[in-house]
C-alpha cells in the first residue's frame, strides 16, 4: 500500500507485515526525481499502474 504523507511531504510504502518506509519525498518543494531527490508540496493522491509505476498528485 502507498500513502501520501501530506504534512511530511513524502510517499510512504506499507508492507503487508506493517513495515513503513519512505518511497519518495524529502522536504517541501516541486522537484521531479526518484526517492529522496523527489520533492512534493502536500501530496494528496497516489495511484499505481499495472506496470508498478507510482504517480503522485500534490498541491
Amino acid at each position: 500500500m502507498y500513502v501520501a504523507d501530506r504534512y511530511n511531504h513524502r510517499i510512504r510504502k506499507i508492507t503487508t507485515s506493517g513495515v513503513v518506509s519512505t518511497l519518495a519525498g524529502s522536504t517541501s518543494g516541486y522537484t521531479d526525481g526518484t526517492g529522496t531527490s523527489a520533492q512534493f508540496k502536500y501530496p494528496n493522491g497516489v495511484a499505481v499502474d499495472g506496470a508498478g509505476n507510482v504517480y503522485v498528485a500534490d498541491q
